[in-house]
């Protein structure tokens, strides 16, 4: 009989022991893999804790610097602007000075601006406010120049530049701003000038003189000199019109100043005598082409009106009415007389001579009859677009209403010109064009005239002044005033400056000058701004 045999089995404590001994490192293991890569984790948020500081530092300092540096360039624009506003809008000078700053504007030079500035340039400014620094230093170059006989316009760009920085720290900010400014000097003409008062009145009138007069002197949104309120210490009005007159009779006026009736009746065409010129309108003309318009007597109306493409300007008188029609697009001009008609394939210049009064000057249409009918409560425009005309009287002109141009549009009373390039200038002289004898040179805001009148014209009065009749009237003027004396009888004046001269030269190419050398400031407006 076999023995049953059993196998042998170990104890399962055994087992587990033996099982232990193959796995015991990898726990080690594991735990150092595990510290190492949360070693690695906590080291690289601290190094990018360092970076973040760091780059959070440079933002900081960088933001800092852009506002060093941009305080410099409003600490030096607002130098500037202060400088320019202290100015006087207008500096009288002796001939010999005017030409002396022409020849060192023609050689690139700055006297011109340091004359304004009244201060050696560059202008430099510095300033700190705790760990922040900031200078500011400011040129200017010659841009360009434009010369006339008698006066030149030069425009200059100002580079204002600034360095910004902050201290215990190595890099520094740097900004530039470009501006632009305009100067006039000589006898310059007079629409430059948005308001000039032909005399000096005491520091307390001309303290209170807008305010006392109902002024208001709209700011231009590209101009940033404030306008201001001219005051002349010595003349500066023209009392005659002489240079206009020779140039729309083609003529000469020698010394003394003398007109005669000779003279006078050759240009217009008339047998050469002695005796005076009849009352009437003349279309001056000679072999080279049609020059002004000549008017002998008082003149009931003047009317001015647009027809198609051709600009209406009537005369009425006590013998009847002349009519005027010329066209720049078609060159073609018809002159209505009581008499007869005249047509010419040429148009005139825009010079009209008034030896009389203009009781009624304005704006109207044109009616069945072919004239120009005066509208007083209707905006009409009355200035054809591209026409320069410029009014001469030495005696009194009533303006009774709107004078308003071609493309111009007034919204809430206040003109937009952008479509606009027409010019529109009337002179009231005080000496008599024949025989020198003083004159009324006035102009009047008829009483009779809308309540809200819109003119865009550049008004000279240099015998008895300016005036506004009536009560509770608002002249809106887009253009210029110059006159010896103003009154507005407790009525208001709201003058905006047509810009549109600084851009066309030819637009005041027939209006009357200082009758003095002077120095005006006319623009200045911020171009570009520039970081580095």
């Amino acid at each position: 009989m076999k023995r049953l045999f059993f196998q042998r089995t170990s104890p399962w404590h055994r087992l587990i022991k033996s099982r232990r001994k193959e796995t015991s490192g990898v726990m080690t293991i594991v735990s150092v893999f595990i510290f190492f890569v949360f070693s690695t984790l906590g080291l690289s948020m601290l190094y990018l804790s360092q970076i973040h500081l760091k780059l959070s530092g440079h933002k900081k300092n960088s933001i800092l610097l852009a506002y060093a540096s941009e305080n410099g360039i409003k600490q030096g624009l607002c130098c500037l602007s202060d400088l320019l506003s202290q100015a006087s809008p207008t500096s009288i000078l002796t001939p010999e000075e005017a030409e002396e700053l022409r020849e060192d504007v023609q050689e690139k030079g700055v006297e011109v601006i340091e004359r304004i500035l009244g201060m050696p340039l560059p202008l430099v400014n510095s300033e700190s406010w705790e760990r922040l620094g900031w200078e500011s230093s400011t040129e200017f170059h010659l841009r360009e120049m434009a010369e006339k006989e008698d006066y030149f316009k030069a425009s200059y760009n100002a580079s204002i530049h600034s360095e910004g920085w902050i201290r215990d720290f190595k890099p520094r900010k740097e900004s530039n701003l470009k501006a632009s400014i305009r100067i006039l000097a000589g006898n310059i003409p007079l629409p430059y000038i948005p308001l000039l008062i032909d005399k000096k009145p005491d520091t307390e009138e001309e303290k209170n003189f807008q305010a006392d007069n109902k002024i208001d002197i709209v700011p231009s949104e590209l101009n940033l000199l404030k306008p201001r309120i001219a005051f002349s210490k010595e003349e500066l009005l023209p009392k005659r019109a002489d240079s206009l007159l020779t140039k729309a009779l083609n003529i000469e006026i020698f010394y003394p100043q003398y007109l005669s009736n000779r003279q006078l009746r050759a240009a217009l065409g008339l047998d050469e005598t002695d005796e005076p010129v009849p009352e009437g309108v003349y279309l001056v003309k000679d072999d080279l082409g049609l020059k002004g318009i000549y008017v002998q007597g008082d003149l009931e109306e003047m009317v001015m009106a647009v027809e198609y493409d051709f600009q209406v300007i009537s005369f009425l008188n006590a013998q009847g009415c002349w009519t005027l029609k010329f066209s720049p697009k078609e060159c073609t001009t018809v002159f209505s007389t009581p008499e007869k008609n005249l047509s010419y394939s040429l148009i005139p210049h825009g010079i009209i001579i008034v030896d009389g009064e203009i009781r009624s000057l304005g704006g109207g249409k044109v009616n069945p009859s072919g004239e120009a009918a005066m509208v007083k409560n209707e905006e009409v425009p009355c200035i054809l677009q591209g026409v320069n005309l410029t009014i001469i009287s030495a005696h009194k002109i009533t303006i009774s209403s709107h004078l308003i141009h071609q493309g111009v549009k007034w919204i809430d009373g206040v003109p937009y010109v952008k479509d606009s390039n027409s010019q529109l200038t009337i002179f009231a002289a005080a000496k008599d064009f024949q025989d020198n004898t003083q004159r009324d040179g006035k102009i009047v805001i008829d009483e009779g005239s809308p309540d809200e009148i819109k003119i865009q014209a550049s008004l000279t009065a240099s015998g008895q002044g300016f005036s506004i009749e009536g009560e509770q009237k608002t002249v809106h003027l887009l253009g210029s005033l110059h006159a010896s004396d103003f009154a507005s009888n407790r009525n208001a004046l709201k003058i905006t400056l047509d810009e549109k001269l600084m851009l066309d030269n030819n637009l005041s190419q027939n209006a009357p000058q200082t009758v003095k050398p002077v120095l005006c400031l006319s623009s200045f407006r911020v171009l570009e701004w520039e970081e580095f």
